[in-house]
């Protein structure tokens, strides 16, 4: 495996490494199954002999599952968002899509500027760019062709006035206007390796891209954007993305719309504050209500946890004791002050001093008693242990409030952190919500896949009827090939009859050439456009010097699994087509390959090539164009590939080099060759206009 991906990374250049190994092999298994292939070496192998691999195994790298006015929400935010931006922003607003799929997002982008601006908002010129790593998806997104899923979230005032419509076999198809097409500039490149674009951007969409790479490559783009961003600017992210914007110059303003704002903290005042008003005062309000009710619950929790604490730590027989003590040492308190009052009054008796809990306390008086009262004394010092006591019990019941703070604080964390994992657990369910949301539509794409199938299946049938009726044509030819057999064999008999003759034809060097006569698989019939159509087994040849020939283009309608081989001497100006249909003429009855020589791909390139020698043109300046090959019917049915093999071999063993082909797929083509100019154009099915292919 690890050197199949270096082998791919060689060949395309891409850096494999920042995708998530478990997506690349498993877009490798799908290619391999597909092409039938059981090791890893076989696919190296086909890689280095089909260089048309790589972009087959490119094609839909990431996943372009994508809409108009995907998840419309964002877009309505984006526009409270410019309305406020646009104020003081100078020159045009510059936006960048990437990776942009098949060009819905972008184009999306601009219908709602341009309807903004169209309907008087100060909304400044504008330039979108657009990039992706997916080459077929960018052709997609310039051709501004889309099937009706593509537009079913679209508003409809938005399809009235940006899309035309047109009715097709599989169901109508929506053209976006030219004027969207030319606001959007598309090319192909890898964004993990950096942007081509010099210029900052004010806007970049980079939705549902980061899921798809590792955590290094998550790393080095976001370096990227956040260097391709002005200050101020936003950053869009997908729904199903998580980015933590804590130590980087991002801040969150809406966290369901995943919109990001780079240096907010630094931009005006009056900016940053009408942002913040716009974006969080509806969320902000109803997460502070959330978080003011767990509070009051969790308050609430707290004090019945306190009070089983204080029951548990404190048994209520000892609580009873400490009060019953208090009470006692209270009122001998109070009984005490009794007795010092009586002290006082007593002026005969009382000292000048007299002794409270180990203080000297001077009462003014200046009598001579010398003597102490001793049961005064005695009283004090026993005052003095009970205070003592009652003072240590006081002590520890301060100690056991403190505790029960810690453990109050304790319960506040445990509470933050609830909130907090019920917050991860919130995100989450939404996360949840949205894959829901995209498995039914995903589901709504599948029905739709199956009504498509069930159109096409319909279309087989019609297209078994044609072979139906061309088998009959056949059939109705081999008998003319019996017939003119028998000819040919009447033909021999009066040659060998006639000997003499031949011999004095040779003598007076008169040679029978097969080009010289009538040919029944030669169209000479021209139509009013000056093209020569030709039809399955036959050819047509165009010599720009003789002047019996007005013809200009050769031309095929239908071309399915056949193919139209294209042999040119454009410094002769002699150029041929032939429309193959079968790659072996040995299943041929009654000599018709000899008559339809190109029906056959091992008898028409031969045939082609020496009628176009016959006709003037020289070998070294012979040229072939292939067209056609499509896949159309059943998957055993090989009979597309063999042709195109069998062309390419026969055209090996004459030395003729192919300057060009346009084969394989699953539509069915129309051609016409422009002799004047050169030029080949093709039409496939789904097409509305030729293109130049050579």
């Amino acid at each position: 495996m690890d050197d199949l991906i270096s082998e791919l990374k060689r060949i395309s250049g891409l850096q494999f490494e920042h995708y998530q190994r478990k997506f690349l092999e498993k877009r490798i298994s799908f290619r391999m199954k597909y092409l039938e292939l059981n090791y890893y070496q076989e696919y190296i192998d086909y890689l280095n002999a089909h260089t048309e691999e790589i972009d087959l195994f490119l094609d839909k790298f990431t996943i372009n599952y994508t809409f108009f006015f995907r998840n419309i929400n964002v877009y309505w935010s984006l526009e409270k968002f410019l309305k406020i931006y646009c104020k003081n922003l100078k020159g045009p607003l510059r936006i960048w899509s990437a990776p942009c799929a098949t060009g819905d997002e972008p184009y999306s982008i601009a219908i709602l500027l341009d309807n903004l601006k169209n309907a008087g908002n100060n909304i400044p010129n504008f330039e979108i760019v657009a990039s992706d790593i997916d080459k077929t998806a960018i052709k997609f997104a310039k051709r501004g062709i889309y099937s009706e899923y593509a537009i079913h979230e679209t508003p409809k005032n938005y399809v009235t006035t940006y899309f035309s419509t047109k009715n097709t076999e599989i169901g109508p198809k929506y053209k976006i206007n030219q004027n969207i097409k030319d606001k959007v500039n598309f090319f192909q490149e890898d964004i993990i390796k950096g942007h081509r674009n010099n210029k900052k951007f004010d806007i970049i969409f980079c939705r549902n891209f980061i899921i798809y790479i590792n955590q290094f490559a998550r790393e080095k783009l976001m370096r990227i954007l956040e260097a391709r961003l002005k200050d101020g600017g936003l950053l869009i992210l997908g729904g199903s993305e998580t980015f933590s914007p804590q130590n980087t110059c991002f801040e969150s303003i809406s966290i369901r719309d995943r919109f990001y704002v780079k240096n907010l903290s630094s931009q005006k005042e009056t900016f940053k504050q009408t942002i913040r008003e716009v974006f969080q005062t509806k969320e902000a309000k109803k997460f502070r209500k959330i978080l003011d009710e767990r509070r009051k619950q969790s308050i609430m929790n707290k004090s019945k946890g306190a009070q089983k604490e204080i029951k548990k730590h404190t048994p209520e027989k000892k609580i009873k004791n400490i009060t019953r003590k208090k009470d006692s040492s209270i009122k001998k308190k109070v009984q005490h002050n009794k007795v010092n009052k009586k002290l006082l009054n007593n002026t005969k008796r009382q000292p000048a001093e007299v002794r409270i809990t180990g203080l000297v306390v001077n009462n003014n008086y200046d009598g001579n008693l010398s003597q102490k009262n001793p049961d005064t004394v005695s009283t004090n010092k026993k005052h003095d242990i009970k205070i003592s006591k009652d003072q240590a019990k006081i002590n520890k019941l301060k100690q056991l409030e403190e505790s029960l703070k810690n453990r109050e604080l304790m319960l506040e964390k445990r509470n933050e952190f609830f909130n907090q994992e019920n917050a991860k657990l919130e995100n989450k369910r939404k996360n949840l919500k949205e894959l829901l949301k995209n498995a039914n539509e995903k589901e709504k794409e599948v029905n739709k896949k199956i009504l498509e199938f069930k159109h096409l299946k319909k279309r087989l049938e019609k297209r078994e009827q044609v072979i139906e009726q061309r088998e009959r044509q056949l059939q109705d030819r081999f008998n003319q090939v019996g017939q003119y057999s028998k000819k040919i064999i009447q033909r021999e008999i009066q040659i060998n009859i006639n000997s003499t003759e031949i011999e004095l034809k040779k003598k007076e060097e008169i040679l029978f050439n097969p080009f010289d006569e009538k040919r029944y698989d030669r169209v000479e019939e021209i139509n009013s456009k000056k093209e020569l159509i030709i039809p399955s087994g036959y050819y047509g040849l165009i010599n720009s010097f003789d002047q019996n020939i007005s013809a200009t283009k050769l031309s095929i309608e239908g071309l399915g699994s056949s193919i139209a081989l294209i042999l040119k001497d454009p410094i002769n100006n002699i150029f041929a087509m032939a429309h193959i249909s079968l790659p072996n003429s040995s299943a041929s009855k009654q000599g018709y390959h000899l008559l339809f020589p190109h029906t056959f791909a091992d008898t028409s390139v031969k045939d082609l090539f020496n009628n176009l020698v016959y006709h003037g043109a020289k070998e070294p300046n012979i040229s072939a164009v292939i067209v056609g090959g499509a896949k159309l019917f059943l998957e055993y049915d090989k009979t597309y590939q063999e042709n195109i093999e069998t062309v390419k071999n026969e055209l090996k063993l004459l030395e003729i080099k192919i300057e060009a082909e346009d084969i394989g797929g699953l539509s069915e083509r129309s051609i016409y060759y422009d002799t004047i100019n050169d030029t080949l154009f093709v039409k496939k099915s789904w097409e509305f206009q030729y293109r130049a292919v050579v």
